[in-house]
């Protein structure tokens, strides 16, 4: 399942991006999209783990992706 989030206003902050991240994965999403104006962030789930690409600000999707593999969250 795909789930995909917008920002229209400001910048997500890492809270409000791992919250989504989250809210997505509890209700079975395996490809997350988070996207504010020109940047983007996608999140996979892989048979390997999750894996991120992209940027918003200073956030990265395999840093973000890093969290969940660390926390065990499949």
């Amino acid at each position: 399942m795909i789930a995909e989030f917008n920002y229209t206003n400001r910048k997500p902050s890492i809270v409000t991006l791992n919250a989504h991240l989250r809210r997505a994965i509890a209700k079975g999403a395996d490809f997350i999209i988070l996207r504010w104006g020109e940047n983007q962030i996608n999140v996979e789930r892989t048979q390997w783990g999750w894996c991120g690409r992209g940027w918003i600000g200073r956030n990265g999707g395999q840093d973000l992706a890093n969290v969940l593999n660390n926390l065990r969250i499949r």
